[in-house]
């Protein structure tokens, strides 16, 4: 299946925010900034397979990466906090990064940030970008505390970008360990520098979203919106693609969005694809991460449903609530001619 890449241009201009002009760090350099984009559509936020005593399951981790690819995903999002990356060790998360380049042909991003000090997180970045990854992900809310401005943000994004050659950078709007959203001016300004291929948009704001998508459409830097509901909104308005939890469940809705609902017209399938999406955010987000791996073993994953965050185990109600879903999908699978990947054990 051919899937339709964003093609972007490099620009530069100048900006400023809050009176301050950009640092020499942020300039653009015509010779070093990135020329290879990365492909748009859907790019599933990673779970982490864990075995009974809660080391990395890399066989199940194998199946979740062959269940992404044989659902249409265009790119992975591995050490993301799906991957449940604040529990992990340093060496568990290059180790898991490894693990997902080597095992796929699909383009990989991972979070290289854990830290409000630059100078430990420009050497992390150096080493998840040496696993092989497409690009490293930066978390503004771990860069900086939650009441330090957004002056003390890009003198961080400023420190990282001058320590870290040519590496590929992405951005995502992580809520945890608090909201630290990057507003429309800002993200112009780390754009200009060329060296941004990926951000995860957390705003669930629908036109701010569609500000974002306008100020980057003319560099390389391709927003992947996370909020489920809105990402139909987000890709028909010029959207990368989309990054959402909702992609553990039924990744194959999301891979169906991005090659059909950019059309000119909705089609009747589109809408009853997103009608499930808006209908259902509610039952996937509930005891997330563990029930999104009870539904996967409903697809034949077979992974151990647990987690080390402390998460309520899974009642009757629960998993009698994500077998109907299950039931659903199939339905609407069928009623749309969706092809829903599953596996026998």
């Amino acid at each position: 299946m051919n899937w339709t890449r964003r093609n972007f241009i490099n620009t530069a201009f100048m900006t400023t925010l809050g009176g301050m002009w950009l640092s020499r760090g942020f300039e653009m350099n015509p010779f070093d900034s990135i020329i290879n984009n990365l492909p748009g559509g859907f790019w599933p936020v990673m779970m982490t397979p864990y075995n009974e005593d809660l080391s990395i399951d890399y066989q199940g981790l194998k199946r979740l990466i062959r269940w992404y690819e044989d659902s249409g995903s265009t790119g992975l999002f591995a050490n993301c906090g799906s991957s449940e990356m604040y529990d992990l060790s340093d060496q568990e998360r290059i180790d898991l990064t490894k693990f997902v380049v080597k095992n796929t042909k699909l383009p990989v991003v991972s979070t290289g940030t854990f830290s409000g000090e630059v100078s430990k997180n420009v050497d992390f970045v150096k080493k998840i970008y040496d696993t092989g990854v497409k690009a490293v992900v930066l978390i503004p809310s771990v860069m900086v505390k939650k009441e330090e401005s957004d002056s003390a943000l890009l003198n961080s994004f400023d420190g990282i970008l001058k320590q870290t050659g040519n590496i590929p950078l992405g951005i995502y709007e992580c809520p945890s360990p608090y909201s630290r959203l990057i507003g429309p001016e800002m993200l112009g300004q780390l754009q200009k520098t060329g060296r941004f291929l990926y951000f995860k948009d957390t705003t669930c704001d629908a036109e701010m979203v569609a500000q974002k998508i306008e100020i980057t459409s003319n560099s390389n830097l391709g927003i992947y919106n996370a909020h489920s509901p809105d990402v139909l909104h987000s890709i028909r308005h010029g959207g990368a693609g989309m990054s959402c939890i909702a992609g553990n469940y039924y990744p194959e809705l999301f891979s169906y969005l991005w090659q059909y609902g950019r059309e000119k017209e909705i089609s009747d399938s589109v809408k009853k694809v997103n009608d499930f999406v808006l209908a259902n955010k509610s039952v996937i987000g509930k005891k997330y991460s563990i029930g999104a791996k009870y539904f996967m073993n409903l697809r034949g994953l077979d992974l151990n449903v647990n987690s080390r965050k402390q998460i309520l185990p899974l009642d009757n109600s629960d998993k009698s609530r994500l077998e109907l879903l299950w039931n659903e999908l199939k339905a609407l699978g069928e009623e749309v001619n969706i092809d829903m990947v599953t596996y026998r054990n």
